[in-house]
């Protein structure tokens, strides 16, 4: 698997901390943050859908939006790069 790096949640330190990856092989943007142990926000996210036992609810802080916007230029740069490949 060649998982890129993006970033880390810059205030809380180094280690178990929100961070954000790329699977540059699926095309997929991981992320770790926090579980979403609050009631009142887990049924809000249960209002758009089940969520599947294989799947479960995060938080990152809205100041890794840079991180996330990175890991999204990643995936599509990774994606264009593979189609062109194919085609040549």
């Amino acid at each position: 698997m060649a998982l890129r790096f993006i970033g880390i949640d810059p205030d809380t330190g180094q280690g178990n901390c929100p961070t954000v990856w790329v699977d540059e092989e699926k095309l997929e943007v991981v992320v770790q943050g926090w579980k979403v142990v609050d009631p009142l926000t887990h049924a809000r996210c249960l209002e758009t859908g089940d969520i599947p036992d294989h799947e479960t609810v995060v938080r990152i802080p809205a100041r890794m939006a840079s991180q996330l916007t990175e890991a999204a230029r990643v995936v599509e740069e990774c994606s264009r790069l593979r189609a062109a490949s194919q085609v040549g």
